[in-house]
């Protein structure tokens, strides 16, 4: 029963005509966060990259694009608790729908289970958007589908679920992750030196909408003034970042209005990413500063802070980036500073462009760590997906060891917490007699502007730490320095 996108653009097209010669009510709102969703369905997109444009688009006001950001991000990060009370409403399983029937299903059954949508407005608009969207006489099988939903309450939903014996099962439902990713978190948390316990309060924090960051590039612009600007500018009520020296937290607003962050003087930068960038280039090394190198570069975030410390310090930085897409944004994240050279390059093959007395390597990694800001990675992530970036990421690992000077420092950081991207990575390189595991969690807590809880896992001489959303308000980042020593 599923279609091609091509069949569902002929379709619309379509379904716009009869729309309008019958003067459909449909939600402008609803309709932009319909065709995001569908692009994230059928073209595995980012929303965190579709929606934006689609909302400029269609010139919402303030009021809409706020109900369709949350019926996009709401809809990822409930998916597997709305789908499974779909599939309690209908006699076949929802992978036999069609792509757009599914999504404005799921996006029925947000409103539905957790927001303030009366019953009967969340049935009539979907049916609407389905006439729209679908043409006449899907509508009829969306309608019985919603109404079979709204004939239990939420809270009578929540029971249903939390009844489900079987324990994995249950938890993978009522947070909406799949159940290898529930499994690979509640191992995570035990390898990283936390109670299992805390995999419920994990789980929930990954569902929860994170606040907009900004990153001050030291140099470049005061965090005081980015802030002065964000709430004259956008009407938000700013505050500084917990831990991070660079970092302004913003309540609302779209940070692409401000100045400093049009010209490259402050960017959009996760408070996590930021302290493991602060900790290598703040942390005191045994050899003369030559030259930095960003292995893994894209899309430029670190790079971009990377530089600005670079740049006071009198340094160069190399940005590699295996894609040429992805340079392209490193590119312009980094163009206030002309002490960056950008290049498209395997990352294995780095030590043809020397050694380097600082590396930063952020390995391409699950993105486990992320899923509040991007939801629909759990969905389109796979377990398969972790034995082929581990080998990726330990010959990553090998290459910027072998480009690093002898006194140098290289950070290897993750945005997951997986067990064999982050700990396992480590104990594998440990024995090298050519290198030292430091005092990560001393590096970072040294950067941090407040006093910040972390739990060292003890490697070697050294340690690892990892940040996490429900104790740190952070992605999920890890991080260890290493030192070369001959």
């Amino acid at each position: 029963m599923s279609t091609s996108w091509e069949e569902n653009k002929a379709r619309k097209a379509t379904s716009e005509s009869r729309g309008r010669t019958r003067n459909l009510r449909v939600s402008r709102a609803r309709v932009v966060a319909y065709e995001v969703l569908l692009e994230v369905e059928v073209n595995k997109a980012f929303a965190n990259l579709a929606l934006p444009p689609a909302l400029s688009k269609a010139k919402l006001d303030l009021r809409d694009a706020a109900l369709a950001t949350e019926l996009v991000y709401g809809s990822l990060r409930n998916q597997a608790r709305i789908d499974w009370v779909i599939e309690q409403c209908m006699p076949r399983k929802l992978t036999d729908l069609d792509s757009e029937v599914r999504v404005i299903l799921r996006m029925t059954g947000h409103q539905i289970l957790h927001m303030r949508v009366p019953d009967h407005a969340a049935v009539a608009e979907s049916v609407e958007l389905t006439k729209y969207m679908c043409g006449f006489g899907v509508e009829k099988f969306v309608n019985g589908v919603a109404r079979a939903m709204v004939e239990h309450t939420p809270g009578e939903w929540e029971r249903r679920i939390k009844a489900i014996e079987a324990n994995v099962t249950r938890v993978s439902i009522q947070y909406s992750h799949p159940e290898w990713i529930v499994r690979a978190f509640a191992q995570a948390l035990v390898a990283h030196g936390l109670p299992a316990k805390e995999l419920t309060a994990l789980l929930a924090a990954n569902n929860t909408n994170p606040e907009v960051m900004l990153c001050a590039r030291p140099g470049q612009v005061l965090p005081a003034d980015l802030a002065d600007d964000a709430a004259r500018y956008l009407r938000a009520e700013p505050r500084p970042a917990t831990y991070s020296e660079w970092g302004v937290a913003l309540n609302q607003g779209d940070p692409g209005r401000l100045n400093a962050i049009r010209d490259g003087r402050a960017s959009v930068q996760d408070e996590g990413s930021q302290l493991v960038a602060s900790a290598l280039a703040e942390l005191e090394i045994a050899t003369e500063d030559t030259k930095w190198l960003d292995m893994c570069a894209g899309p430029g975030g670190k790079a971009g802070l990377l530089a600005a410390y670079a740049d006071l310090n009198g340094v160069d930085l190399l940005a590699n980036e295996v894609t040429a897409h992805r340079a392209q944004l490193v590119e312009q994240t980094v163009r206030p500073f002309d002490n960056v050279e950008v290049v498209v390059g395997d990352g294995r093959e780095i030590a043809k462009h020397g050694k380097f007395s600082r590396i930063m390597l952020d390995a391409p990694c699950t993105g486990l760590g992320s899923l509040r800001r991007r939801p629909e990675s759990r969905w389109n992530r796979k377990p398969s997906d972790v034995i082929q970036l581990c080998k990726l990421q330990a010959e990553l690992l090998d290459a910027g060891l072998d480009a690093l000077e002898i006194g140098g420092v290289l950070a290897y950081v993750t945005c997951s917490p997986h067990e064999q991207e982050t700990i396992a990575q480590i104990k594998r390189i440990a024995d090298r007699s050519d290198i030292e595991i430091l005092n990560t969690k001393a590096a970072v807590e040294a950067v941090a502007m407040e006093p910040i809880k972390l739990t060292a896992t003890e490697i070697g001489s050294g340690n690892t730490i990892q940040l996490w959303p429900h104790l740190h308000q952070t992605d999920a980042m890890f991080l260890c320095l290493i030192k070369k020593v001959k």
